[in-house]
């Protein structure tokens, strides 16, 4: 029998967390862990090492490195739902986990999610789980990238994450639980005309789909989807999740103005998620600070004022008749949301 070095506890030991900090961060058993470092294990399935790679903020061709010394193949889509279901079984705690890479923040994404409870998002837009898939997926930094051995399965991996969170997402809405966005007005109207002016395809289109999603789940469960427009710029985007239960989480990342290459962006500390009680009551401090600034004309017989922003956000580029339209016609995820019922008590 071949005998592999134990390259993975090597990356366990440089990390310098305890192994059940990284258990819970990964997903992957403390005791299977603990036989591995021990070299209990000579070969480590190929889901365990991503998972715990990916936790430790490694790259995927960093971990496709990996495999290969242990003589696997490169990540490929038969891979993903072991590691997505490793990454479900992931638990926040420990006061900050850092985030580096478009990936990592993504798969904390989805266990957050899951926690349920009261979601508080502060950002620039609506949230991103109203995007039609391919708006999003478009916009992922390998939808950009040169041909690299790893850019099939990055783009495979972010859309099954993505269909994962939409589906938490509708789950989320047909229990009741209450969404609160906090957008600055003049950051969406940057997006909004940056977005309308390019020449970009068909982006314009699913910008104008992205916005009707939204409008149209506003429309009806107008508290539920709670929306407010603020005169305000927040340093920080993040979100607040389960902020009506005991034990709510933290997510938080700064804003960045420009992209550069992958290979740069590649080591920047993107943002932190935290269960911490004392960093949870700075950004519920900031949330209030927010709801202090929301604009009142469009508080003002809400919904209908909101959504007729909306409207006229397209209006200049002769797209508010197209929005009402696709507003009537939302796709899969306005149309899954419409479909909820809104049970008193439950949010």
């Amino acid at each position: 029998m071949r005998i592999f070095e134990n390259i993975i506890r090597g990356i366990i030991e440089n990390s310098g967390l305890k192994l059940n900090t990284i258990s819970k961060t990964s997903g992957i058993s403390h005791t299977y862990l603990t036989k591995l470092v021990n070299d209990n294990i000579n070969r480590p399935g190929k889901d365990k090492i991503a998972s715990v790679m990916l936790a430790l903020n490694y790259s995927i061709d960093e971990i496709n490195s990996v495999l290969a010394g242990y003589d696997y193949q490169a990540l490929d889509e038969p891979d993903i739902p072991e590691i997505l279901e490793n990454n479900r079984k992931r638990k926040i705690q420990g006061n900050t986990l850092s985030l580096y890479d478009d990936i990592h923040v993504k798969l904390l994404l989805s266990p957050m999610e899951r926690m349920g409870g009261t979601k508080i998002l502060v950002k620039k837009a609506p949230s991103v789980l109203f995007m039609p898939d391919e708006l999003y997926l478009g916009q992922t930094p390998d939808a950009n990238r040169n041909d690299t051995p790893d850019k099939s399965f990055y783009h495979a991996f972010t859309s099954a994450l993505f269909k994962e969170r939409k589906a938490i997402f509708r789950k989320s809405c047909d229990e009741g639980t209450r969404f609160e966005t906090f957008i600055c007005r003049h950051c969406l109207e940057e997006y909004v005309k940056k977005v309308m002016e390019a020449d970009q395809g068909n982006q314009p289109d699913l910008v104008l789909r992205f916005f009707a999603n939204a409008a149209a789940a506003i429309r009806a469960n107008p508290e539920q989807h709670r929306t407010w427009i603020m005169e305000r710029c927040p340093w920080f985007d993040y979100m607040i999740q389960g902020d009506d239960r005991d034990d709510p989480k933290v997510f938080f990342f700064g804003k960045k103005s420009h992209d550069y290459s992958t290979a740069r962006e590649q080591g920047n500390l993107q943002g932190f998620t935290s269960d911490s009680p004392s960093m949870i009551e700075l950004f519920r401090k900031e949330t209030r600070q927010c709801r202090s600034a929301v604009d009142p004309r469009l508080e003002k017989n809400y919904p209908d004022n909101l959504i007729r922003y909306f409207r006229q956000l397209f209006a200049p580029y002769g797209c508010d008749e197209t929005f009402e339209l696709f507003m009537n016609r939302p796709d899969l995820a306005g149309t899954a949301i419409l479909g909820t019922v809104h049970r008193h008590g439950s949010i």
